[in-house]
């Protein structure tokens, strides 16, 4: 019996930590989400564009003005350093060639924001824009 009670405070103890967990890490674009040193990077492919959206550790948009980053794409079995540039708000953007139908996509960025020390995430994604 009292195993049984230990059993059960040890899993009411464990539930409160993996309530808070970290939730899904899929963006509020639809795209993978990762940790880049203090921030939430989110990566989205549609068509031949790779944008990269920033969000602090509250999930709050970040403005990236300023903001130098880089993207190598995995893809089709080519490898494409993409340059992606700020394009408003808290997205960076640039181009790649990442042709037709595609699986297995995997991202490399490195972002530089303002008087910062680079930070890199990575993702592997299905297809392009999930």
């Amino acid at each position: 019996m009292k195993f049984s009670t230990l059993l059960l405070a040890a899993a009411l103890f464990t539930a409160p930590a993996t309530a808070f967990a970290d939730g899904p890490k899929i963006g509020p674009n639809g795209g993978p989400r990762a940790d880049a040193g203090p921030y939430h990077v989110e990566v989205v492919l549609k068509g031949n564009d790779v944008v990269l959206y920033v969000t602090d550790g509250a999930d709050k948009p970040v403005d990236v003005t300023g903001a130098k980053a880089e993207a190598t794409v995995l893809a089709n079995k080519q490898t494409q350093k993409v340059a992606l540039e700020p394009a408003g708000g808290n997205a960076l953007k640039g181009q790649a060639n990442l042709g037709g139908a595609h699986d297995n996509v995997k991202v490399v960025t490195a972002l530089t924001m303002p008087g910062q020390k680079p930070v890199q995430a990575r993702f592997e994604m299905g297809h392009a824009g999930h």
